[in-house]
């Protein structure tokens, strides 16, 4: 090569550099502009379905799963002229199925409940109707044995009976009496424990169904005594009596306060059955040294057996009616 031909081949490699660089940043510019190109379309896509409910969308995103970030309407869907629901969106009675624990479009299920002001009364607990429908109940005189069978018992579980109609039963089980002539309630025959704290009979399921403070906290106070009161080998009475009528025990979705202090008054009133239920106050103190006295005796026998002393199991405490 010349050297008169170098200028001219420095010129061209100048030119073939410039050329190449421009290709490099060609792509970079064209994807800022497609960018900004579908930025400016998801925009007017979100305008658009904001502004009609009944947008329907593409075929590219009917199989992507919806976001909460974005209006129910881009998931929206109308195919044979019906249009699909936001698998998101709650409704109304779901959710008002979720917040009461309870399912109604299960049969056999009750609708959730609801205030009931009139329990408000003092004197509803002495005036309000019992004993109208198929549960046996009635306001005077002491517990029966029909009151207290699995069948009547079964339907406290089963909201076949009203708040006060169950009041009524653990009322004359724990032995207040009422007074016809008076039209009130007496504590003539109740438990001495039971009745110092309690001088009347208090409200344990909440018949109000007003669950603040300020309302609730008596019905619950006095249903934590109740339970406290049930010795630990009796704790499961519903399940031994009541499986045979179909009684499995209640899923945790299903629970109200309602229904827990139900099946609370329930099976305390099968422990008032079995281990309480016709015997004088001297004949249940005598029954329990008994039963201790047993419990020690098996005791001994044991630890002379193993050669060691037992270890006390231990048990929640109890605090007995009597």
């Amino acid at each position: 090569m010349t050297v008169t031909s170098r200028p001219a081949l420095l010129v061209l490699l100048f030119i073939c550099c410039c050329y190449t660089s421009t290709l490099a940043f060609a792509p970079v510019r064209c994807f800022s502009v497609s960018a900004n190109n579908n930025n400016h379309n998801v925009r007017d896509l979100l305008s658009r379905t904001t502004r009609s409910s009944s947008a329907t969308v593409t075929t590219s995103t009917r199989n992507v799963l919806p976001s909460r970030g974005f209006p129910s309407a881009l998931f929206s869907e109308k195919e044979g002229g019906q249009e699909n629901e936001d698998p998101w969106k709650t409704s109304s009675s779901s959710k008002r199925e979720e917040d009461c624990g309870c399912d109604e479009s299960k049969p056999g299920l009750p609708p959730p409940p609801t205030p009931f002001v009139e329990a408000l009364d003092p004197k509803y607990k002495c005036t309000g109707p019992v004993g109208q429908d198929s549960f046996v109940v009635s306001r005077t005189g002491g517990p029966t044995k029909e009151e207290l069978s699995n069948e009547n018992l079964y339907k406290i579980l089963m909201i076949e009976c009203t708040d006060l109609e169950v009041n009524t039963v653990v009322w004359k089980c724990l032995g207040y009496r009422f007074d016809e002539e008076k039209q009130e309630w007496t504590a003539a025959e109740v438990f001495p424990n039971w009745k110092e704290k309690y001088p009347n009979p208090p409200d344990l399921i909440g018949m109000a169904r007003i669950y603040s403070k300020e309302v609730d906290q008596p019905s619950l106070k006095a249903n934590q005594s109740l339970v406290r009161s049930v010795p630990v080998d009796n704790k499961q009475s519903l399940k031994t009596h009541l499986k045979p009528l179909g009684f499995t025990g209640y899923k945790y979705a299903e629970l109200t306060p309602n229904k827990t202090r139900r099946a609370q008054c329930a099976n305390w009133l099968l422990y008032y059955r079995e281990e309480l239920f016709g015997y004088t106050l001297e004949e249940l103190r005598e029954r329990r040294r008994l039963k201790k006295e047993a419990e020690e005796e098996e005791k001994r026998r044991l630890e002379k057996e193993n050669g060691k002393a037992s270890q006390d199991e231990w048990k929640p405490p109890v605090k007995e009616v009597f």
